[in-house]
Order: C-alpha cells, then sequence, then structure tokens
C-alpha cells in the first residue's frame, strides 16, 4: 500500500492557521523511534543521537498544536509497558516477544549451555519463554500485527530505514495502516537496498528489508533535496521534503559569548567506527597540542570506545552519555564544531551549533550544499591535512568564525524553523489520513509469512 505526497502548500497554510485553535477531528498517530524514550526521562541514558532528537521534537510539536493522540513506541528501558510524559503515551515495542528473546535468543547461541550445574531464575523463565518465541516465529503475520490492531493508530510514522521500521511497515500494511518512513542517513536510500540482496548492512539488517521499507511505506519524508533525488533515483519513489526543525528564539544571540571565551573544539557522535569515524577526531587532537578537545560520545561500541579512551591524547577529554537537555551548554562553549561522519541526513549537530554560534568544519559531509554554497562553514572534501589547517584557522580568526556562524544562524532561520517543521509535518500526516487506501488482500500463503505484499 504506497501512497505517493507531493508538496502540499494549501494543507501547510490550513495547518498553520490552526496552531492556535483545535481541529474538530482526533487522530491517533504514533511515533516509532526505539531510543527516544530518553528524550523525555531525565533519568534514563541516552541512546543515539540526531535521529531520535528530531523524533522527539516532531512528537512534542504536534501534540502541542492539534488535538490528535500522539504516542510513541520504544524499546524496553526497563519502564511498564504504558507510561506518560509531556502528555504523551509511550509504550514498548512487541513487549512480551522482546522481553522474552533477550533470554531466549543468547542461549540458543551459545556453543554448550547443557547439562549445566549452575543456574539462576533466567535459566527457568526458558520454561514460559521458548514456547513464546517459537509461536511467534510459527505464525508471524497473525501475531505480530496484533499489536498495531490493539493501539487502533491512523498512521505510524517510522524513523530510520532500519530492521524495526521493515518490521513496523510489513505489520502494519498488513492491518492496512498508513506508515511514514523518514529518512535518516543518506545511506538510508542506497540502492544496495534490492529486494533480492541478502547481504547484512553495518548495523546488521538485510539489505532486502531495507528495500522493503522504502517501497511499502505509504508515504517518505526526507530530510534533504539530495535524498529526494536520490530515492527518485534508486527507487522511482516521490517524497516529502521537511528539513530537521530547530527551535530559535530571540535570544539566542544574545547567549552566545565571545571567541577568547570559548574553550574547545568539539565533536559530538556516536561511538561508530564505520559512520562517525571519532578516531579521525582523535588523531586531530593528537596533532593539535596547543589546543583543547572535548568528545561527547554514546557507547553504541564497546571496543570502539575504549580503543578511543586507551589512545587519547592529554588534550583531549572524553565524556559519555550528555542528557539531551544537557548538550547546548558544552556547545555554546565551543571554538569550533568537527564533523567527521562519512555519511549523514542533516546533522542536528549543526543546527545546535547554529543556535549557538559555533562555526562547522565537516569532513565528508555538506547537506544540499548548507556549508560551501551558503557560506555556512567549512566543508574539506575528505582531505585530513584541510581538516586540521580549517580547525587552526578558525580558532585563529575570530572575524572569519563570527561570518560563519552568523551566516550558519541566518540559512537556519530561513529552513529550519521549528513552527513551520511542525507544520509540515502535520500537513502530511493530514493528507496522508484522508486519501483512499488501495485495497489489498493476502493470499492464504501469507498467512505464514510476515513481509508480504
Amino acid at each position: 500500500m504506497a501512497i505517493n505526497i507531493q508538496t502540499m502548500p494549501e494543507f501547510i497554510q490550513n495547518i498553520q492557521a490552526k496552531v492556535s485553535t483545535k481541529s474538530n477531528h482526533s487522530y491517533m498517530i504514533i511515533m516509532v523511534c526505539g531510543n527516544a524514550y530518553p528524550q523525555f526521562h531525565d533519568t534514563v541514558t541516552p541512546v543515539g543521537g540526531g535521529m531520535e532528537h528530531r523524533a522527539a521534537l516532531f512528537g512534542r510539536g504536534l501534540a502541542q498544536k492539534n488535538d490528535w493522540n500522539i504516542s510513541f513506541v520504544v524499546s524496553d528501558f526497563d519502564q511498564p509497558f504504558l507510561t506518560r510524559h509531556e502528555g504523551i503515551d509511550f509504550y514498548i515495542y512487541q513487549s512480551n516477544y522482546r522481553r522474552a528473546g533477550r533470554n531466549v535468543f543468547p542461549r540458543f547461541r551459545k556453543s554448550s549451555w547443557f547439562p549445566s550445574l549452575k543456574h539462576d531464575w533466567s535459566d527457568f523463565s526458558l520454561v514460559w519463554q521458548v514456547p513464546i518465541i517459537a509461536i511467534y516465529l510459527a505464525l508471524p503475520a497473525l501475531l505480530f500485527p496484533r499489536f498495531w490492531r490493539s493501539l487502533k493508530p491512523d498512521v505510524v510514522c517510522c524513523f530510520g530505514n532500519n530492521e524495526r521500521s521493515a518490521e513496523v511497515i510489513a505489520d502494519c500494511n498488513r492491518q492496512g495502516i498508513k506508515t511514514i518512513l523518514c529518512v535518516a542517513n543518506d545511506r538510508d536510500l542506497f540502492e544496495d537496498y534490492s529486494s533480492n540482496n541478502l547481504e547484512l548492512d553495518h548495523y546488521g539488517m538485510p539489505k532486502w528489508k531495507g528495500h522493503y521499507a522504502l517501497t511499502t511505506a505509504s508515504c517518505i519524508i526526507v530530510q534533504t533535496a539530495f535524498q529526494q533525488q536520490m530515492l527518485q533515483r534508486n527507487f522511482n519513489r516521490s517524497s516529502v521534503l521537511i528539513r530537521n526543525p530547530v527551535k530559535l528564539s530571540q535570544d539566542d544571540k544574545k547567549k552566545w559569548i565571545t571567541r577568547t571565551q570559548r574553550e574547545f573544539v568539539l565533536w559530538i557522535g556516536r561511538a561508530d567506527a564505520f559512520n562517525k569515524q571519532p578516531s579521525i577526531f582523535l588523531d586531530l587532537a593528537k596533532h593539535c597540542p596547543d589546543l583543547h578537545f572535548l568528545m561527547i560520545v554514546n557507547r553504541t561500541d564497546e571496543a570502539e570506545l575504549d580503543s578511543l579512551e586507551a589512545d587519547c591524547p592529554d588534550n583531549l577529554r572524553i565524556i559519555e552519555h550528555v542528557h539531551p537537555t544537557k548538550i547546548l551548554d558544552f556547545i555554546l562553549r565551543a571554538r569550533v564544531f568537527v564533523n567527521t561522519s562519512r555519511y549523514e541526513g542533516f546533522p542536528n549537530t549543526f543546527l545546535q551549533c547554529a543556535v549557538s554560534g559555533v562555526p562547522i568544519v565537516s569532513l565528508q559531509v555538506d547537506p544540499d550544499g548548507m556549508l560551501t554554497r551558503n557560506r555556512c562553514g567549512i566543508y574539506v572534501s575528505g582531505d585530513v591535512a584541510k581538516l586540521k589547517e580549517a580547525v587552526i584557522d578558525l580558532v585563529d580568526n575570530s572575524d572569519k568564525a563570527d561570518r560563519l556562524a552568523n551566516a550558519c544562524y541566518q540559512y537556519v532561520l530561513e529552513y529550519h524553523e521549528y513552527r513551520e517543521r511542525v507544520a509540515e509535518m502535520a500537513a502530511c500526516i493530514e493528507k496522508l489520513h484522508v486519501a483512499e487506501p488501495v485495497p489489498e488482500k493476502a493470499p492464504w500463503w501469507a498467512a505464514m509469512k510476515r513481509y508480504w505484499r
């Protein structure tokens, strides 16, 4: 069930007119983003980054502007199945299956686990957990969609082309529930996501599932014009362009401190050697011993983070898990922000730097020519030597740093303002909701196959 949606100026105008009033119709909208829960709960260790922040901003905005029922489906962080924060409900995704699987699957991967003389309570739980897993795997098309039947959403919005998004789109497709796939990264749209590709991507997802999500979702939202072109070229699908939102205020520039008061060169991201490449920033610190560097890392890869900490020079400080509500406190004190990623969608850190007056230096990422065409920062086209030169130049040249920071702020004000982006998202959801679904009936054999279309 694929519904293509083009630009919607008339819908956007209607949604913006409803900012101070309530709609007459209530929609049940569910946002699916596994690691978004810490964005709403201060005591939970944050996981992920830009994609989760983007989902949280859209969720909060939609909940505030409309009388729609906005909910999130998230991973298990030891919270109850249903919790509520900021007027938004949070459900654990497929909780019975997921919790049983955390105990069952690792044990069946062991080379020798029976007989054993040492048992704990998790061993005895296998008595009921193994049958649950077996039934779900035997009848996936009957059991997994029950989760969505119980919630009865009008539209389900998935963030990132990942295995969970593919699962959700498959289960909702079977129930006739319309779905939106929000692209999170340029890599989500590479042409090697094909229907017969059994290879695993870097995160362990079979690439055919990525193809399934891209070709089956009712609507696709992209972050940049470049992504829009990639999707059309590689998968012959149109999309809705909604740029990442950021909250701006008239007081933003008043919070900027002088260049001489700023303390360090900053890097933020996951411990991900393949995409984020934090080791390049570590090497940069080694080659600039007179500067102070700060790396804020999410521990997504234990081995990678351990390697960074073991090789850390004296002028580099590594911090783990800064909560989203505290991250701007660090960005405001940065002299330069460095991005070393291979692929991005549109980095939320670029938006946060714009709000904070921090000049950007990027190794391989320049979304829609923001840095070069609009003179919002410095893009070095993958040249590590030029990366070092650009950082030193911006530290030494306050006038140039100010020019780039001001240009970046004006660009973000024009293209990424929060309320306008939320209005675009609301317009997309409303137009999708009223669109006529394509009637489909699964054949008898599809009851044994989860990914049917």
